[in-house]
């Protein structure tokens, strides 16, 4: 059966999980396909049926992180309008009741990192890697990287990972409090949704509220920051060193 970018996938329970689905380009993000989860994340949010939503990757892959072969004008204004659509699927992440819990298997990379981050619950195969790459590729850390990461594991870590396209371990993950649960890649499916059923089973309204009250006690600054990043990272792409690195990455 063919899907589009995005597809949901309801499992009983309670549970309904969203699959980020390009596997020819490792599940890379784009534009439409944020669109898609934004939207998706809305819809289940509004179903009765639903209580917890699983965010994952198709195949053996979260995601490579942004699709930076989407073609399209590369213009300051463009780029600002394609990244805002990126935000938004964010802030409705950080924004809808429903708990959701990100299902991590082989890497997470760069926007693909913010939306792990940005998810209330986390699970990962041990063999799952984390890798900022921002910086490295010339422009600079999106989609609430700058406020989750700090937050997490403090700023002069994060400043290094940030700086230096750093890369994480599941184990390093989990260590961080990143994670969690970290199990073999076989038993990733099993794991995760045993912790969906878990806090399916709770009392509904508490577990929305609590969501509800500890991301809104922390977002004021993470608007902030994506404010910021709808500016500043546009301006990146405009410069000498970025179109140097993605004709490299691109092989062009």
């Amino acid at each position: 059966m063919d899907h589009d970018v995005v597809y949901v996938e309801r499992h009983g329970d309670g549970i309904a999980s969203i699959v980020l689905n390009q596997p020819k380009k490792r599940n890379a993000i784009s534009a439409r396909m944020m669109d898609m989860l934004d939207r998706s994340l809305v819809d289940l949010d509004a179903e009765g049926d639903v209580r917890v939503i699983v965010l994952r990757g198709a195949g053996d892959v979260f995601s490579s992180g942004g699709d930076l072969d989407q073609g399209g004008s590369s213009t300051m204004e463009d780029s600002r309008n394609t990244l805002k659509r990126y935000l938004r699927a964010v802030r409705t992440l950080r924004g809808i009741a429903k708990p959701v819990v990100a299902m991590v298997d082989g890497f997470a990379i760069g926007g693909a990192f913010s939306l792990v981050l940005a998810s209330d619950l986390v699970c990962v195969s041990n063999r799952a890697r984390f890798i900022t790459m921002f910086c490295k590729i010339g422009i600079i850390p999106e989609m609430g990287m700058m406020k989750f990461l700090p937050d997490l594991v403090g700023a002069q870590r994060a400043k290094e990972l940030l700086f230096l396209g750093g890369e994480l371990s599941a184990q390093q993950v989990y260590d961080m409090g990143l994670a969690n649960r970290i199990c073999e890649p076989e038993a990733l499916e099993e794991e995760t949704f045993a912790l969906a059923r878990s806090i399916s089973l709770a009392p509904a309204m508490s577990v929305r509220i609590t969501k509800g009250i500890m991301n809104s006690s922390a977002d004021p600054v993470l608007d902030m920051v994506m404010e910021a990043e709808s500016t500043a990272s546009p301006f990146c792409t405009q410069t000498v060193e970025y179109r140097e690195m993605l004709a490299r990455f691109l092989g062009k």
